[in-house]
């Protein structure tokens, strides 16, 4: 069995949550996601969550800033397992920007359910639906 190590992240801002569309060229296009990625070789959740967010969206983020708030696994092939780090954050440097080409909205957490998600954040948005993690509605 492959296990993949995936960190993402819930970028808060104005009760507003920040989604990401995946590229027609990867795995899985079109589908919405939290943003984050794959762990490299040595790093660790912390480290992917940092270098991720710089790569994707162009912020640079301290790892005091970061709130892990869950950890969620899904397994999207029989020989094929994801475990993400869930983190959640409020305070960054820089301005968001879609560095890879990818479409970036901010959406309440009501208008989550209104976007095309991948399996595996299924659990996530459940949990901000029901304010499990105590995200404000808006």
């Amino acid at each position: 069995m492959k296990i993949v190590l995936v960190s993402s992240c819930i970028l808060l801002k104005k009760n507003k949550i920040l989604t990401t569309k995946r590229p027609a060229d990867k795995p899985f296009p079109h589908y919405w996601e939290f943003p984050g990625g794959k762990l490299e070789k040595g790093e660790s959740f912390y480290d992917a969550i940092i270098r991720e967010l710089e790569e994707e969206l162009g912020i640079k983020i301290k790892s005091k800033d970061l709130s892990i708030i869950d950890n969620v696994s899904h397994s999207y092939e029989l020989n094929s397992i994801v475990i993400m780090a869930v983190f959640c954050i409020r305070k960054w440097t820089g301005i968001v920007k879609a560095k890879e080409g990818q479409q970036i909205q901010w959406l309440t957490a009501a208008d989550l359910c209104k976007v095309k998600f991948l399996e595996g954040s299924k659990t996530i948005l459940d949990k901000i639906n029901a304010n499990l993690y105590g995200f404000t509605h808006g």
